[in-house]
């Protein structure tokens, strides 16, 4: 027991994963089967390997973060990031825009990047994409550019036919779009990272946070923000965004897209921040999507409103607005006026949760999530912030068990009326 210990603490100081983000029980099945690949029945043995031999060390990370992503995952940062281009090409003069994706993973993100880019009307030499990962196995298939049907969701893929040839089973990405990636291995906790490099105009730093704990989150926030043009912007993952640091970044509040500007370098830290920048200091939730109304027609039985859905449209909206301004008493206010007329509505305690959470409620917040699962068992977002929650409350498996339901109901397509 003490040797897997040892391991999982080898693990953190190398690449900054805490253990608990991806369960015990997981690293333990990983090392096992390295154990095995290696030749060795001897914890403490492969403990004594893995703390001299970098090229174990990178198998066994290779093997830890297995990857999970598909081409325009989560559409809304894409579009965002089509229309921070549109104002750029206005604005910039000609100059060149450049892009860092971390972790870029098997390469769907950073070539969904150069995509938008070229759909915008920008040349090869007018923008460059740097896509960075831990992962030497990832990074090996993201620089063949061959994929499969897998690595295609969602309704429109027309993309596909512009940026790609079927070769038997496979889709191979064009040379217009392979060219303009850079591939390269790197370790985000390392210190330099990416040194030299930049600064970013854009930042991709998607799914990546939630597996580091508390002061990590912060590292790497401040490493970003080093590394970050001036009023450049950083595109983070739906569930890395409850509490960030202040001085740092300001939020864009554009719907679905979790965007932020780096924010002027006169208002920003002299030196890292402290995790308690995360725990202590209140921050408005982040801003709602304009689709809840849709996922109470879509989640909940009409007749099971009591007002019209413009009247609960209108609380949604007025909560956004309470939340944006500030204003979280206000704004939980209306919470509670939506959930007295429509009982039954999930959105209505999911907002009140995401409220909670600008109080630090955190207790209240689980409690509100919770209710919005049980009306509704496929409320993805409340899922992943109950798994967050549960996470830095030390409940690790319920916290396993909700970002495993999320994951599967992520992986079913059910998305669209989130």
């Amino acid at each position: 027991m003490m040797s897997f210990d040892t391991i999982q603490k080898l693990i953190k100081s190398d690449m900054g994963l805490a253990p608990e983000s991806v369960g015990a029980e997981t690293i333990k099945r990983v090392v096992t089967r390295r154990m095995k690949t290696v030749g060795m029945d001897d914890v403490a043995e492969y403990v004594r390997l893995i703390k001299t031999s970098v090229e174990e060390m990178q198998h066994l990370i290779n093997e830890v973060t297995v990857p999970e992503t598909w081409f325009f995952r989560d559409h809304e940062p894409f579009n965002v990031l089509a229309d921070y281009v549109r104002r750029f090409k206005i604005s910039g003069g000609g100059k060149k825009i450049n892009i860092l994706s971390v972790p870029c993973s098997t390469g769907e993100e950073p070539y969904s990047i150069a995509m938008v880019l070229r759909d915008a009307g920008l040349g090869k030499n007018g923008f460059g994409i740097d896509a960075v990962d831990i992962s030497t196995v990832v990074l090996e298939k993201a620089r063949r550019g061959v994929y499969s049907e897998n690595s295609f969701r969602g309704k429109d893929v027309s993309f596909r036919d512009r940026y790609f040839e079927k070769e038997g089973q496979n889709y191979h990405i064009s040379a217009e779009i392979k060219t303009t990636v850079n591939f390269a291995k790197g370790n985000i906790v390392a210190p330099g990272f990416m040194a030299g490099k930049g600064p970013y105009d854009v930042v991709f730093c998607r799914n990546l946070l939630i597996y580091f704990d508390y002061q990590t989150k912060c590292d790497v926030l401040d490493t970003l923000h080093g590394l970050m043009a001036d009023k450049g912007m950083l595109v983070l993952g739906h569930a890395e965004t409850g509490r960030m640091p202040t001085g740092l970044f300001e939020t864009l509040n554009l719907p679905g897209s979790f965007a932020y500007l780096k924010s002027d370098a006169s208002r920003a830290p002299t030196k890292p921040v402290s995790a308690a920048a995360f725990k202590q200091t209140p921050q408005p939730p982040r801003r709602i999507a304009s689709k809840p109304a849709i996922a109470v027609v879509k989640h909940e039985p009409v007749e099971a409103a009591s007002e019209p859905l413009a009247q609960i449209q209108a609380w949604v909206d007025s909560v956004q607005q309470l939340a944006d301004e500030g204003r979280l008493k206000q704004a939980l206010t209306e919470c509670d006026k939506l959930i007295a007329a429509v009982p039954d509505s999930a959105q209505g305690y999911y907002l009140k949760g995401l409220v909670l959470l600008g109080f630090d409620a955190d207790e209240e917040a689980m409690t509100a999530f919770k209710k919005a699962v049980y009306l509704d068992p496929k409320h993805y977002q409340s899922l992943i912030h109950l798994s967050v929650l549960a996470e830095e409350q030390g409940e690790l498996r319920a916290a396993e068990n909700f970002r495993a339901r999320a994951d599967r109901l992520r992986d079913s397509g059910q998305l669209d009326a989130i």
